[in-house]
């Protein structure tokens, strides 16, 4: 952890859709003690000069991806860097698609690529939105506590035979319909299309989250009886076979 837990949000002014910059709200209230920094696209991101404790990237339009790639692309190295040193990044919704090599578009005439860092591409089909739930395992919260989340998206990722995977969905699907594979999960880089926003939406993966962030500090959950209260009740819901739609049916089965 640098000196004060730092956390920098990339790109307000575009990656504010699905009301996922309440990710950063939540860790904030769970962490009064941080110091926000929201990098604007005229801005050089904080994480190029210096040490940042996690950077956020969420949810923007296609347009805004464009422009995500065009900042971000002169500091693939920096990224790469700090990728392979460990810093915590936490990418949600088609905020991952900007890393990696390519994004396609035929109804809107582009193809362009990406930052370059994950070897994966995204297709666009605007008449082709899937919507639905997820339910899967990761390591910071246990089997006992899956991520519950949601998608809602017009682009499909391929690719990525050799990245691990943020989760592996035991409902729902993973990049594609045709895999279980969610996301990308590098060293603690966190990639996801799941929108929620997912801190929200699961306290006991932030608890995760927020001790690979500070590992010397005992995390603590902000509103703590409401979050967990909900997500249990979220939970059930999810385990529930009634309420799943013959169109989310697992990659797998």
């Amino acid at each position: 952890m640098t000196g004060q837990l730092t956390i920098e949000m990339l790109y307000p002014e575009i990656a504010n859709l699905h009301g996922d910059r309440f990710n950063v709200t939540y860790l904030a209230q769970c962490r009064p003690d941080a110091r926000v920094v929201k990098t604007r696209l005229t801005d050089t991101p904080a994480f190029v000069g210096g040490a940042v404790d996690l950077v956020y990237l969420g949810p923007m339009t296609e347009k805004g991806q464009l422009k995500a790639i065009e900042r971000l692309a002169p500091h693939r190295a920096r990224l790469e860097e700090l990728i392979d040193g460990g810093t915590v990044m936490l990418f949600t919704h088609n905020a991952l698609e900007v890393l990696g090599s390519r994004i396609r578009n035929d109804e809107m005439d582009y193809d362009v690529a990406g930052v370059g860092i994950f070897d994966i591409e995204s297709t666009l089909a605007m008449f082709g939105r899937y919507n639905g739930k997820v339910m899967g395992t990761v390591a910071e919260a246990g089997s006992e506590h899956p991520i519950v989340g949601y998608k809602s998206q017009f682009s499909m990722v391929t690719g990525g035979a050799n990245e691990s995977g943020f989760l592996t969905a035991d409902r729902g699907i993973g990049r594609n319909r045709s895999t279980a594979v969610e996301g990308i999960r590098r060293n603690n880089f966190i990639g996801t299309s799941l929108l929620g926003p997912i801190l929200v939406m699961n306290p006991h993966f932030t608890r995760g989250l927020l001790s690979l962030i500070d590992p010397h500090s005992e995390p603590k959950l902000a509103h703590e009886q409401f979050a967990v209260t909900a997500y249990d009740a979220r939970l059930a819901d999810f385990r529930d076979s009634r309420r799943w739609h013959p169109f989310e049916n697992p990659a797998s089965t």
